[in-house]
Parts: structure tokens; C-alpha cells; sequence
């Protein structure tokens, strides 16, 4: 009897192939002409959560994300051990709204932010502070995910959603530029805010 691994269950899905993507959908196939560099799946229909497990999985190089919603503890468990094991580098962005909540706060209690090869910001859209609702996610600088579905087992599995995946190079360079840009806008506003709470912290010193 072979000897069970000892890497658990989350972070062993099943292995990303482009040309197996229908196994995720309900109807185990994609309608015929269907655009080849795209894939588009509806939940609660559609398998998304294992599908976004083996996705990131299969990641090589890097992970980069602006996320609304974050409350997958088995997605975030896959990135945590690209990053520590792998080496993967890992970029998030997230509504500070959002991760204020009590499971999201938990979640990003596991993270060590000031470790080398990842950079999490927190923060809100660079116009009028509104939300940042994106829910994109790009790994290897070449799959692009895109959708109104938040990373939760509600928005994966029960709630009316879209999600698409492209694997268009291009697409993923014009993507990543808009999500460098609110990381360093987030980034600014995290560095804004803990130098206000240590010039009150000095006055109250004083």
C-alpha cells in the first residue's frame, strides 16, 4: 500500500490544464467556438472553488491579487505554501472594509507581511476612498481571473457569480498595471496612517 502524503489534502488539487477546464463545469463541456484563451464558469453552478485551487497550485513564479472579498482559508492556505515553500512571490490587495471583518482578519493574522517576497496592502479605491471591488487575480504573469466572485465559499458556491480566466499575456501585463498602481496607492495610505497614529502616540507622550 503506497504511503499517504503527508502534504495535506488543500494543497494537492487536482493538476491545472488548460484543456481540462470543462471538468469544472457543470455540463463537463464548453459550448462549441468557444474563444480558445478564454473560459468563463457561473456559480453556484459551476465547480469554482476547486478550480481556483488548482489554478493557484500551479503556480510558478507569482501570484499577484486585488481582492474585495478574502475569506477562503483553503485558497489562502495554497498561497501561503507557494510563498514559503516554493518561493513563489505573492502581491495582495485588498478593501479595507472587507478585511476588517472578523474571518478576514483571521485569515491575515497568519501572514507575516515583513517577510521577503510578499507585500500586502490594505487600503480603499484612489478616488473618494470608495471600496476597491476588484476581484482579479493573476498567476505567472500569464492567467488572468476576472468575475464578480469574492473568494468565499458563499460568493464560490451559492451566490449568483461569473468568474473568467484568460491565459492572454497581454491582457495579464494590462491587468498587473492597474493592480501595481492600487497596491502603491494602498501601500501609501497604510504608511499615511501609521505615521498619524505615531505622531498621536508621541503627543500623548509628551
Amino acid at each position: 500500500m503506497p504511503e499517504e502524503s503527508a502534504t495535506p489534502k488543500a494543497l494537492r488539487p487536482p493538476k491545472f490544464e488548460w484543456e481540462d477546464l470543462a471538468l469544472y463545469k457543470a455540463e463537463r463541456r464548453f459550448l462549441d467556438g468557444y474563444p480558445a484563451d478564454y473560459r468563463t464558469f457561473f456559480a453556484p453552478r459551476d465547480s469554482i472553488h476547486p478550480m481556483l485551487a488548482s489554478l493557484l497550485s500551479s503556480a510558478q513564479r507569482s501570484i499577484v491579487m486585488n481582492m474585495f472579498g478574502y475569506d477562503d482559508d483553503e485558497l489562502d492556505e495554497i498561497i501561503r505554501h507557494k510563498l514559503s515553500e516554493e518561493h513563489v512571490y505573492v502581491q495582495m490587495s485588498l478593501d479595507s472594509r472587507q478585511a476588517a471583518g472578523k474571518h478576514a482578519k483571521e485569515i491575515l493574522a497568519r501572514w507575516s507581511n515583513d517577510e521577503f517576497g510578499n507585500s500586502i496592502a490594505i487600503g480603499t479605491s484612489s478616488v473618494h476612498h470608495a471600496i476597491s471591488h476588484l476581484k482579479v487575480l493573476i498567476v505567472d504573469g500569464v492567467y488572468t481571473v476576472t468575475g464578480s466572485t469574492n473568494w468565499s465559499i458563499s460568493g464560490e458556491s451559492e451566490q449568483d457569480n461569473q468568474l473568467t480566466i484568460d491565459r492572454n499575456a497581454v491582457i495579464a501585463a494590462e491587468t498587473r498595471t492597474i493592480l501595481d498602481l492600487n497596491h502603491d496607492w494602498m501601500l501609501k495610505q497604510m504608511a499615511e496612517k501609521r505615521e498619524k497614529e505615531a505622531k498621536k502616540t508621541a503627543k500623548g507622550k509628551g
